[in-house]
């Protein structure tokens, strides 16, 4: 998917195993839950001798309610994390049928595209599963441009 207005497309992924850190968030305390979960899980991970394996995720549980959005920040790793550290536990997205779409552009831009990849699965005559998550594939750089960054969007569906 490497157009900028690449269309979505249906793969099989394989099962992940992830460090997370997991929380019912507002949506105005998303970047918090940001900031303050990843230097936790970098720094669990390093602390039990475990690199990541992917960039980054974020990992929405069912739909958003009144008191947020069930979220996990994560990050992946080659095998199911042995013990908790602090708020920090393992979790594993299953291996599923998931529709995904690539973001190229700033964060503002995801609300679009999810609605775009739901309307999609939709018109494809499939059904979206409760789990969706997007992976960070550019870290976002301090002044850097943000039209550079890429977001892999993926929601898992129903069915085989």
């Amino acid at each position: 998917m490497s157009a900028p207005d690449a269309a979505p497309e249906i793969e099989s992924r394989p099962a992940i195993h992830l460090a997370v850190v997991r929380e019912t968030v507002p949506f105005d305390r998303l970047p918090e839950l940001y900031d303050r979960a990843y230097p936790q899980i970098f720094a669990a991970l390093d602390a039990a001798g475990v690199a990541p394996a992917a960039a980054p995720l974020g990992v929405m549980h069912g739909s958003p309610t009144a008191d947020g959005l069930d979220l996990s920040v994560a990050v992946p790793i080659a095998h199911p994390l042995a013990e908790p550290r602090g708020d920090v536990t393992g979790e594993t997205l299953p291996a599923a049928r998931t529709a995904v779409l690539l973001l190229r552009g700033d964060f503002s831009g995801l609300a679009a595209a999810y609605e775009r990849l739901y309307a999609w699965i939709e018109a494809q005559g499939e059904r979206a599963a409760d789990l969706a998550w997007e992976q960070y594939l550019t870290e976002p750089q301090p002044g850097g441009d943000p039209a550079s960054n890429e977001t892999l969007i993926g929601v898992q569906l129903v069915g085989e």
